[in-house]
């Protein structure tokens, strides 16, 4: 029997994908076979289809003598799952699934400068929402007066944000602060030191302190929007978030989608409860970095996110 008909008769078997689809496989396969010793075990084929040798030794057939035929087949369905387009490569970014997609921007995570700060401290981020540029200090741990600045064509606005102290906020009304006033508050962080840093605490944490009801992926996923645009997390969390974000229930890739700043990148959906198209977390499709928000219903665009040590002060 010859290798073709033989590698077909496995992929009949092992449920491999439609003949058309691996025919460009087929012949690299055929190619290898025909430029390389290969040894009588699975691993080796792999090995060859991963990197063939640059020596031109003489040619022998594939004799799979010795070679368990499930295991021959796993081998080379492996393959194709991970390097559909050439040999020894990777998965193109903007083909990976939804899982996946989260999964990268898990890892890049890890990578980032780990900063812890002081309580005392603001968390500077500026944003883009359509042609408005958003500047925000909010304290770390919800205590002191933070600031946000709003530049559009129509102008410049400041805008405090009272900080919760002892249960008590300064009173504001429209932009202004209300002197010698003051109103019942709750400290809200823009650090929050206590999220889970794995993935299982954080579906636990997601799902406990849902937005929604129980079960509902359209509130869970809005809920991991608002920490990922509105707060500063440490990369162990941040990672953790993107691992739980990966088990919610009917993740949709958008492989080309853009930020508010018209940044492209692969964007994560879920459905939405209204129909009429939910948010699109878009991540850079090489650094696999959140860049912002897009979708139909708008978006927004993380330009920086920093540590400082007072409200106004530029990053």
């Amino acid at each position: 029997m010859d290798e073709m008909r033989l590698l077909q008769q496995l992929g009949d078997e092992t449920g491999l994908p439609a003949a058309e689809r691996l025919q460009p496989a087929r012949s690299r396969l055929a190619t290898a076979m025909a430029t390389t010793a290969v040894h009588s075990s699975a691993p080796a084929v792999s090995t060859v289809l991963a990197a063939p040798p640059r020596s031109r030794r003489p040619a022998r057939r594939l004799v799979p003598s010795g070679v368990a035929a499930a295991g021959l087949a796993a081998a080379i369905a492996s393959v194709l799952v991970l390097v559909p387009d050439q040999l020894g490569g990777r998965t193109p970014p903007a083909r990976a699934d939804a899982t996946q997609v989260l999964r990268n921007a898990a890892a890049a995570a890890l990578q980032v400068p780990d900063v812890d700060p002081r309580p005392d401290q603001f968390v500077y981020i500026r944003s883009q929402e359509g042609r408005e540029l958003r500047e925000s200090w909010r304290s770390v741990d919800g205590t002191r007066d933070g600031l946000i600045i709003e530049t559009s064509a129509a102008g410049r606005t400041e805008l405090v944000v009272p900080g919760c102290r002892n249960g008590r906020a300064v009173a504001v009304k429209g932009n202004r602060v209300v002197p010698g006033e003051t109103e019942p508050c709750t400290p809200e962080p823009a650090y929050r030191a206590d999220l889970p840093t794995d993935a299982t605490a954080m579906r636990a944490f997601l799902t406990a302190n849902a937005s929604g009801e129980p079960g509902d992926a359209n509130a869970l996923g809005k809920d991991v929007l608002y920490y990922l645009t509105d707060s500063y997390l440490r990369p162990q969390t941040r990672a953790a978030l993107y691992e739980a974000a990966a088990t919610l229930p009917d993740l949709r890739a958008v492989p080309s989608a853009e930020d508010a700043a018209g940044r492209p990148g692969i964007g994560i959906t879920w459905p939405s409860t209204g129909g009429s198209g939910g948010p699109v977390l878009v991540f850079h499709p090489e650094t696999h970095t959140f860049l912002g928000v897009g979708g139909s219903a708008g978006g927004s665009a993380v330009l920086a996110v920093a540590i400082v040590d007072r409200a106004g002060q530029p990053a």
